[in-house]
């Protein structure tokens, strides 16, 4: 039992992690469609997929938005949009 609980509170700890990781990759793009440079998205959906993170963090039920959004529209080569995706796919492994 005690076994299972700490590899639960590992996958936690890499999730929280690569979300650190996706936020900064998120703030990166926002700064660059600030100076006319991103490439994914809009400012407005980038923010709301920031803060779809937080969420994610904060809870295991929390449903983000993101994931369709980036499937519906997305360029299919988006390096951002598979970070996201990834992310994703963990955080179902940990609900």
């Amino acid at each position: 039992m005690v076994y299972n609980e700490s590899r639960q509170l590992n996958k936690t700890l890499n999730f929280i992690k690569e979300a650190e990781k996706v936020k900064t990759s998120l703030e990166c793009e926002i700064k660059a469609h600030k100076l006319g440079q991103g490439k994914d998205g809009t400012i407005s959906q980038l923010e709301n997929f920031y803060k779809d993170i937080e969420l994610m963090i904060e809870s295991k039920s929390h449903i983000p938005s993101y994931p369709r959004a980036i499937a519906d529209s997305w360029d299919f080569n988006s390096e951002l949009g598979k970070q996201l995706l990834d992310l994703y796919d963990e955080y179902k492994k940990l609900r």
